[in-house]
């Protein structure tokens, strides 16, 4: 039988973690430029004020300047991979997904395995006949274990799918992934598409991004209108993660951590 390589293997063949660090050194090193570029009198969101303040106490100023902060925040992915050329965007996109794919086909074969032998801590594993009286003839804990287990397998299974079916990765992919927050919470603001895409172009220019087709078309097309439509199918499939209501062995407020579980599990996953 195939080996099945571990998270921890599978971590040291693809080193996502060094991704990881790299985008947030890139974010952080670029983090007080662009709140400075968002901040100048000829940034498009210069225009749009918070619509109500935090506090009577809170200025003006003060409340514009947690607006700014706020969205600069929603691009701690998205710096990295606009200080990164084409074929560099490209290949950490598609390292970064075969990592998360080969790990979660990884994790669905090794919960088969268990679920596929139901003598599995069974009592009388030696006689090959089941109990005739009325229950389980496992420890009630193993039995809490192979449905939590059951749960996470669909949740594996359903991700698993997603990662067969996800379109090939291109040199605008993680752009478009790492910037559908930012498209949303300006939309939110009630920003127009023009000035959405001057910002874009103006941060584009201060970070000296690698993007010969910056013009203002390019940007909506391939950017704005897949970032938020990536938003949209996201929360609409967190709305359908795990909703077991009722389990004969698992308690509701385990069931409400798997279902927590499952939203983490989704959101960090689909990352890239």
């Amino acid at each position: 039988m195939k080996k099945l390589l571990t998270v921890k293997e599978l971590r040291n063949m693809y080193r996502p973690d060094e991704v990881l660090a790299a985008m947030q050194e890139a974010f952080s090193q670029n983090r007080e430029r662009i709140i400075k570029l968002f901040s100048d009198h000829n940034c498009p969101l210069s225009r749009y004020k918070q619509r109500k303040q935090i506090s009577f106490l809170d200025s003006d100023d003060e409340s514009d300047k947690t607006l700014i902060e706020e969205i600069v925040d929603t691009l701690q992915d998205s710096v990295y991979f606009m200080l990164l050329t084409k074929k560099e965007r490209t290949r950490i996109t598609q390292r970064m997904r075969s990592f998360e794919s080969k790990m979660v086909e990884n994790q669905l074969a090794r919960i088969n395995l268990l679920l596929e032998d139901d003598q599995l801590g069974s009592s009388t594993p030696w006689t090959g006949k089941e109990r005739t009286n009325k229950g389980s003839n496992r420890h009630r804990g193993l039995d809490m274990a192979f449905e939590i287990l059951r749960v996470i397998k669909s949740d594996l299974e359903a991700e698993n799918l997603y990662w067969k079916d996800v379109s090939r990765a291109g040199h605008l992919t993680g752009l478009q992934i790492s910037m559908s927050i930012f498209f949303v919470r300006l939309k939110e603001l009630g920003m127009g598409q023009k000035d959405q895409i001057t910002l874009v172009q103006q941060l584009f220019d201060e970070l000296g991004m690698d993007w010969e087709e910056g013009d203002r078309e390019n940007i909506k097309v391939s950017l704005q209108q897949p970032g938020l439509a990536i938003q949209e199918n996201q929360n609409r499939e967190l709305r359908s993660s795990t909703n077991v209501t009722f389990s004969k062995y698992l308690s509701n407020e385990v069931l409400k951590d798997l279902s927590d579980l499952s939203t983490i599990y989704k959101t960090q996953l689909r990352r890239f």
